[in-house]
Order: C-alpha cells, then structure tokens, then sequence
C-alpha cells in the first residue's frame, strides 16, 4: 500500500512539473479559459511566424502592455475597451489582454509594433501552450557581404543595435510598414541569412 501511494505521488509530481514546463513562467490565470479564445482570435489572425525555432501565431485584438508606463493610457481606453475584451491576464511586468475589436490587421500590425507604439501585439505558441509578447523589433542575422547599414537603408526600416563580431544586428519598422511582411523579404532577398521577428515568451519571476 505504502509502495502505491509513493508511486502515485511521483505520478503526480511528474504532472505537476510537465504542466509547469509546457505554460513556462506565466501567471497561472494566463491559461484560465483561454484555450478557445487563442484558438479563436489566433485563427482569426490568419498570421504565423517563426522565431527562436518555434511557429507562433499572432493573436488578433491581442496586446501587451507595462502598467508603470502606461497607465494613463490604458485608463483612458479602459471605458472603450470593457465590453469588448474576452480576457485579460499577466506575464511578467506585462499586462495581456484579448478584445473583440474587429481591425484591419496589416494597419494594426504597422502601428501596434511600431518603435513609437505604447502597446505590443501578442502571439500563442502552440507547443508549449505559452503567449509571447511581440517586441517589435526583427533580428537579422547578416554576413560579411552587407552590413547591418546598408541592410537598413536598403528596407527602409531604423537600426536599433548592430553586434558587428556576431553579424547580428537587431531593426524596428516604421508605421507604415508590417513586420512580417518585412520579415519575409527580408528572407528572401538574399542579403541577409535570416531574419526574424523577436518575441519574449518566458519571464523570469521575482522571488
């Protein structure tokens, strides 16, 4: 009897720490009744991408946000945004949040991850069941052919960091272009070895 209770505990220990690892370090209520809404708005989206080896799917009338600098602002559209929004959560210093508002989703994707933006868009990533927040910039990785300038100028899109001995070097769009449009040409253009959008998906905690 003692053998089957010390089994069954493991068993449930073992569970407990895959779930841990599939929801990464966000806030236990990201995941309370959010499962049909990401699949809702991530398929309303219609937009995936890669970064950091994994396919995320940008979820449509979602948004991250950091209270400390933008409470003004998110009181403000709070009135305007209540009947609207299906959920709202953390992750990290973020706060998350999912609305029903039905917007031309190139235009939102130009002004939401735009350098100036007070807001950044969010993506769901269905392996590990985790949402990431979209930092509006693209890393590209470039070889010695075309530098980090000329790779700029040539796309119209701003500088942010080169790390010249890495080859990389890290760019925002401007408000009228897409990211993931850019990303894709940035791809197939041949002047670069890859690009793609920067997302930030796990969070360390404070203790």
């Amino acid at each position: 009897m003692r053998l089957l209770l010390t089994v069954a505990l493991s068993f449930i220990s073992l569970s407990s720490c895959a779930s841990s690892e599939l929801t990464g370090n966000l806030t236990e209520d990201v995941n309370v009744g959010l499962n049909s809404i990401i699949a809702q708005k991530a398929q309303e989206s219609g937009v995936s991408f890669l970064s950091n080896a994994n396919e995320y799917q940008l979820i449509s009338g979602g948004r991250a946000a950091k209270p400390s600098e933008d409470a003004s602002v998110m009181s403000a559209n709070r009135s305007l945004e209540q009947s609207q929004l299906l959920w709202e959560g953390k992750n990290g210093e973020f706060v998350l949040s999912i609305s029903n508002q039905n917007q031309n989703m190139t235009q939102q994707n130009a002004q939401v991850l735009s350098s100036s933006s007070r807001y950044s868009q969010i993506a769901y990533n269905p392996r590990t069941g985790g949402i990431a927040v979209i930092t509006g910039q693209i890393i590209v990785s470039y070889t010695a052919e075309y530098d980090a300038n000329f790779i700029g100028a040539n796309f119209g899109i701003q500088l942010v960091q080169d790390f010249p001995h890495l080859n990389i070097a890290f760019y925002t769009v401007n408000m009228w272009q897409d990211i993931f449009i850019t990303t894709n040409s940035l791809n197939q253009s041949g002047l670069v070895s890859s690009a793609e959008v920067e997302v930030m998906e796990n969070f360390a905690m404070p203790n």
